[in-house]
Order: C-alpha cells, then structure tokens, then sequence
C-alpha cells in the first residue's frame, strides 16, 4: 500500500515504512509521480487546509486524512470540518501524535480492530462537580478486588490532583514533567510515583497551578504507554477539560470510555452539548462512543429524569448512582473510599460498572473476591 504525506514532518514516513506491506512517499502540492497511491495524509502543521480542493483533484477516489494543527477558534474548527466535509477527507483528532496518526489512518483502511486496548478505560464528565474521579476510584477499588488483573487509577486532571478520598502518599503527575517531555520515564520511575492503596494502585494528578495547560500530547501518550508495561488495566479521571492534551490522549487512548454526569442543568444542557459541538464531533468523535453515568441521582419530580437525561445526550445509560447525601462527605473527611463503606445502594451500581469491564475487556475474576490484605509499597509492583 501507497501513502502519500503532505508534511515536513519525516516521523510520519519513519512509522508507515516500518508497517509491514506500506510505503509512504513525502510530497507536496506540485507532486506527482508514476506509483499508484493509495491514500493521502495531510499535516495541518505544514499543509494549507486552503488547497485541500487541488489535492482532492489530483486523487478524486482515494481515502484522504487530514490532521490539523492546534484549532485556536469554534470558527475556524467549523471551516476546517466543512472543508473536509465537502471534499470527503477524514478529520483526525488535532491532539493525536505522529504515532496515533498513523495507526489511525492504518486502521481505517484496512479495516481491523483497534489498536488500542480495551484494558485503557476513560472517565469522562459532563461538568465539573458530576462525580469523575469519586467514581474512577471506587470504581478502582471495586474491579481490583474482583480480578487477578492490576489495576491502575491515573488521575488525568491538571485542575484536580484527587488525592484526598483517602490517605494519598504518593507522588503527582507534575512530579514526572520532566520525565515526560524527554520521553524517558521509565518502568522504576513510575513505579516510585504511584501509591498502593489497598488492592489498586494510582498516580495523582497535577497540583501545580502555573503547569495546568503545559502538557502534552506525547507526554500524556509515553505515560500510558509506559503505565501499560506495568499494568493490566487502566482506569483513566480525565476531568471534563476536553479540550487538554490530558483529557484528549485519555480519549484517543482509551477504547471503553464513560461519560459520568448528573441532574444539574450546566452540564447536560449547558457545558456538555458545547463541548460536543466544538470538540469531540469535529475530530470524529460521537455520543455513542460513551457509556453513561448517572451520579448523584435523586428521584425528585422536579429534578429531569434518567430516561430524559440519556435523550437529552443521546446516550444508552448502563448504570445509575444514587446520591449518599452526606455519606460522601463524610467518606472523604474519614479518608475513606465510600465503596468500603459498604452501603449497597451505592456498591451496586460501581459492581455493575465493574463487571461490564470484566466482561468487556476479559479480564481474569478471582474465586473469592473478598478483600486480600497484600504487601503495600511501591516495591510490590514487581511481586504481583
């Protein structure tokens, strides 16, 4: 298979040839050549969108990609996807690294399953106060003690470390920027960051105030990556800032993703729907990609109802979480996880949680799921 690249960047070549059967070939608007080309990756970072009409007429039947630099505006975002609308070309994620590009691409046109691991699961929310990381980590707590698998909580949120629903001693993502940026974050590294908790492991996320919106894309890509060396399942708190390179590689690297709200009007009607429109939709995005969370129900007539909150975001609902009033106050005071406290009513749901990404992602149950006192340390890790 023929790839033609539109770019200045050569990774985009290094990556296609090392594929088994694929050749690219670097080009330009004036290109032409005699091989047979198969399909056209266009890098925004290099490429006018302005031409993709003269490019299309060169190649009137073949898949076309285009992969746009950081969308600074809702307008430009709208011409952009108008563009490739109109000329039948593929809009790719604008956060996706060379590497995501490229399989992306691969995978459309070959049609094989993603590449992507279904053991990398995304928790996403509608607005700010839905309940993300409360139900990542219950959610943690519930599926590590059900299967033999390790589990790992990456608190993914530059606005919200989530270190204080229990007694946190470990270290933060902040920690690692260093790390990250030169790509060399190593197995022994994260394994020093991250604290065990019980029976699931986690990382906490950013707490430095002056570092919320300088991450990026690859950094948040080499720690998954690196994460998955050491860890079966990843259970990502991606916060509701779609628009950080953090939230939006727990998207593209996640292939279980759950959208968690509740009954408060802002994020149903008011925050979500704008992010849908202006970010997730344009990369390819859809609301079907989600499975979604009811939290903080309360049964009230004057509060919208479940089967009105799946219309309103177009989506199936898989469980709903009622609201434990103060008991989740009191949980996080206690530094307690409010599955461990054993209240059924809230157990219930995050079990079913669990057991959709037990059956999902075939994960391996315990005989006896009751909980295992085991060996705390960041030593452990390799014991397990």
């Amino acid at each position: 298979m023929e790839i033609l690249i539109f770019s200045q960047n050569s990774i985009y070549k290094e990556l296609i040839d090392k594929m088994d059967n694929l050749h690219a070939h670097m080009g330009n608007i004036d290109y032409s050549n005699k091989e047979k080309i198969d399909a056209v990756l266009l890098d925004g970072d290099s490429f006018d969108i302005n031409n993709i009409g003269v490019v299309r007429e060169k190649y009137p039947s073949i898949p076309m990609y285009f992969k746009p630099t950081q969308i600074k505006s809702e307008q430009f975002t709208k011409t952009i996807t108008r563009l490739c609308a109109a000329y039948k070309v593929t809009l790719i994620h604008e956060y996706s690294t060379e590497l995501q590009v490229v399989e992306y691409c691969i995978n459309n046109l070959t049609n094989k399953d993603d590449y992507l691991s279904k053991r990398i699961i995304g928790i996403f929310g509608t607005h700010n106060g839905a309940g993300v990381s409360s139900t990542t980590l219950n959610l943690g707590r519930a599926l590590s003690l059900k299967v033999k698998e390790k589990v790992l909580v990456l608190s993914l949120n530059s606005w919200d470390p989530a270190d204080y629903f229990y007694l946190y001693q470990g270290q933060y993502l902040n920690d690692l920027k260093v790390d990250l940026n030169v790509k060399n974050l190593t197995i022994n590294r994260l394994s020093e960051a991250i604290y065990y908790h019980d029976s699931f492991y986690h990382l906490a996320g950013n707490r430095d105030i002056k570092m919320q919106r300088f991450y990026k894309s690859y950094e948040i890509e080499h720690l998954i990556q690196t994460a998955q060396q050491l860890f079966d399942v990843i259970l990502i708190d991606a916060g509701t800032h779609f628009d950080s390179a953090l939230a939006a590689q727990a998207y593209l690297s996640s292939n279980m993703k759950f959208l968690v709200t509740n009954q408060e009007e802002k994020g149903y009607k008011g925050y979500y729907p704008y992010l849908y429109q202006q970010i997730i939709e344009p990369s390819g995005g859809k609301n079907d990609d989600f499975m979604l969370v009811i939290n903080k129900f309360q049964p009230a007539n004057a509060l919208i109802s479940e089967k009105k909150l799946e219309e309103e975001l177009n989506m199936n609902r898989v469980v709903t979480i009622p609201d434990m009033k103060e008991l989740g106050s009191i949980a996080t005071f206690e530094k307690k996880l409010l599955y461990d406290f054993s209240d059924s009513s809230y157990n219930k749901p995050i079990d079913v949680l669990a057991n959709v990404i037990i059956a999902e992602a075939k994960l391996t149950e315990k005989e006896d799921t009751k909980e295992h006192k085991e060996k705390k340390g960041f030593l452990s890790i390799f014991n397990r």
